[in-house]
């Protein structure tokens, strides 16, 4: 069935054309239409308005969320295994560098002493001296530092000894901040120093050792020195509570309720300690061997 014609102005149906055939008057509010016009009615289109099908739109918000979540997330990986590759680096770096200082730290034993070649200050694992650290005596104790000496190097002699704090009885004080040791010379690591410098090489050999007791611990720290040590005999010394009591009765050395002293070999006197006051005040050296003052 036709679909009737309506007006364009009112819309109420439009009857028959007129006598013309041409035009066709509405017959309500008298509009007059063109049958040409009303013959070529366009066909309706029909647009749809809103938002696309539930189905679609899942599928959109998931290809959204893909472009922009995808890239999140490998960024976010990424970023992840970098700093946990960094933060493992560091912690090994750590570890690693825990474990030198440890190493450089730990005591030595006896038979490792030959073997240094760190000019630095290293701890010894040795038993106490003689008498203990509490009341030590360096001459007393001679023999236990002559005997890491060797452990160090076999020929080993005694160049010098050092006293940081020593009360007018003799009683040597360690446990304050000027420690006292002993200083040894190898002629046989001295010539081996000499060769291998000699011969191009970047020597590490040390030709001396510092033995030094502080409190309750014993450290020693290796020298080189490329002059010749004299030969010396071994020490001969009275202990120094039995020396300074002897001292005091020579002229020149006063009493001072604490010395700071060393002992050295002279070749035309022997061994001899030199004693100071903590002023500064010096004295008459005293032979070791007796105590006498010079002169003697």
């Amino acid at each position: 069935m036709p679909t009737p014609r309506r007006c364009s102005g009112c819309g109420a149906a439009l009857g028959d054309p007129t006598d013309d055939d041409l035009t066709i008057v509405c017959r309500f509010c008298g509009l007059r239409h063109d049958i040409n016009d009303l013959a070529g009615e366009a066909t309706p289109v029909v647009v749809q308005v809103g938002g696309p099908r539930r189905g679609a739109g899942k599928a959109l918000i998931a290809v959204v969320l893909a472009v922009v979540l995808v890239p999140t997330a490998v960024g976010i990986y990424v970023a992840y295994r970098a700093t946990s590759e960094v933060t493992t680096r560091v912690r090994e770096t750590s570890d690693a560098v825990r474990q030198r200082v440890a190493d450089r730290n730990r005591p030595l034993a006896l038979t490792e002493l030959g073997t240094v070649t760190e000019y630095a200050w290293k701890v010894v694992d040795t038993a106490p001296p003689p008498g203990g650290f509490a009341s030590f005596d360096p001459v007393a104790a001679l023999p236990w530092a002559m005997s890491i000496a060797h452990a160090w190097a076999p020929d080993a002699v005694l160049t010098r000894i050092d006293v940081g704090r020593v009360s007018s009885t003799g009683v040597v004080d360690l446990a304050g901040d000027t420690p006292s040791g002993y200083r040894f010379h190898s002629p046989a690591r001295l010539l081996r120093w000499k060769q291998e410098t000699d011969g191009g090489t970047k020597s590490t050999t040390a030709s001396g050792m510092m033995l030094q007791v502080q409190g309750t611990a014993v450290r020693v720290l290796m020298e080189t020195n490329a002059r010749e040590e004299p030969a010396t005999p071994a020490p001969a010394s009275l202990r120094l509570p039995d020396l300074l009591t002897k001292a005091r009765t020579g002229r020149g050395f006063s009493d001072r309720p604490f010395y700071a002293a060393y002992l050295i070999f002279l070749p035309r006197e022997g061994w001899a300690w030199y004693f100071r006051a903590p002023s500064g005040d010096s004295f008459p050296r005293v032979r070791a061997r007796d105590g006498r003052v010079y002169p003697y």
